[in-house]
């Protein structure tokens, strides 16, 4: 298999309901948003120690032509700063260049790439498979809704609109894929490791293999013991297209919801196919929407009172709006909100019977 090329990205089957007896309510601050992909997972906490190079078996080395293209905002250099000291500590092997990320405030996007809004119709519907398979007694709150794509979900799109275009003019005609990750990336310390058992793995027609995620559906098969098949993940905090992949979604613009969400259902839809590392080896630096490019348009899903932390003073800069975010983030306690990544999710524990 073709040596992937690593991209840092600034800004990713039904099954029965559990009787009443077996269904438990979720803390608060478990309650998902509508669009739970772009949520932010669990905090990656305290730095880990990647496993050196040197011990890893011969078979399981990441191949030593790996590059990396750093996509960041302009405004953003302290996330670029960040991940890059994340990325030296967890892969010190990874070479990497910075590349301008699309901004929603400043770009202009057209309808053609990326839509002006969203239902959350289909979201909803995996939304609620994934309660059942968690056993929350919530499903009564998932609710379908049109809401406006914000500027920052429109950037974040066109974002990954061009690393699929950067995927194919770098290929040069082969199926060499590309690793697109976000600035906010944490690669956990089992990252090479993982990453080349999976790839030894993956079936030769693969599309998309998700390295960080938040799981929705179960997953369709196990392909390996680092390796499974999945239906509907969120976030795109970390994952591998190949040049199929790529030209499959752009042949399919416009984006028509914030983009993991439309990348999930092409998969669902059958048009992509997609694989996860399992256990997910990139994980998120910070709680869901916490030192965010991205203005979520279902930030306020459950109405203003909701404990979802907002972004908007980050992007926006210094607006009256922005003022009233920061004081509503401060109002609001530590920790990981909404949708975040479970610790089981985390950990890489099987949860195929939840």
């Amino acid at each position: 298999m073709a040596a992937p090329t690593f991209t840092l990205m600034a800004a990713t089957c039904g099954s029965s309901l559990p009787t009443s007896t077996s269904l438990k309510k979720r803390p608060r601050t478990e309650m998902p948003v509508a669009s739970p992909a772009r949520c932010r997972g669990e905090s990656a906490g305290p730095r880990a120690r990647a496993v050196p190079v040197d011990n890893i078996d011969d078979k399981n080395k990441p191949p030593q032509d790996l590059s990396a293209i750093v996509v960041n905002l302009d405004r953003r250099p302290d996330r670029m700063q960040e991940c890059t000291e994340r990325l030296r500590v967890a892969c010190p092997w990874m070479k990497f260049n910075r590349f301008d990320a699309s901004d929603g405030r400043r770009d202009a996007i057209s309808t053609s790439d990326v839509a002006l809004k969203w239902h959350s119709g289909k979201n909803v519907v995996y939304q609620k498979l994934r309660s059942q398979r968690k056993g929350w007694n919530d499903l009564d709150s998932y609710v379908a809704k049109e809401f406006p794509l914000s500027a920052g979900e429109r950037g974040c799109s066109l974002s990954h609109i061009r690393a699929w275009k950067h995927c194919l003019a770098e290929c040069n005609s082969t199926n060499r894929p590309l690793l697109v990750l976000e600035d906010d990336a944490a690669p956990t310390p089992e990252f090479t490791t993982i990453l080349c058992r999976a790839l030894a793995s993956l079936p030769a027609d693969a599309h998309v293999l998700y390295l960080g995620y938040s799981q929705a559906a179960d997953w369709r098969r196990q392909v390996a013991p680092e390796l499974v098949e999945s239906e509907y993940v969120w976030t795109t905090v970390g994952y591998i297209v190949w040049p199929a992949g790529a030209r499959i979604m752009l042949d399919r613009l416009p984006i028509d919801q914030p983009v993991d969400n439309w990348m999930a259902t092409l998969c669902a839809e059958g048009h992509l196919k997609s694989y996860c590392t399992k256990p997910k080896v990139v994980l998120q630096a910070d709680a869901w929407n916490m030192n965010s490019d991205v203005g979520h348009s279902d930030e306020q899903y459950w109405g203003p009172d909701s404990d979802i932390m907002h972004s908007d003073h980050l992007y926006w800069g210094d607006t009256e709006i922005a003022k009233e975010a920061e004081q509503s983030k401060k109002r609001k306690t530590d920790g990981p909100h909404f949708w975040d990544m479970s610790s089981d999710e985390e950990s890489g524990v099987d949860e195929s019977g939840l």
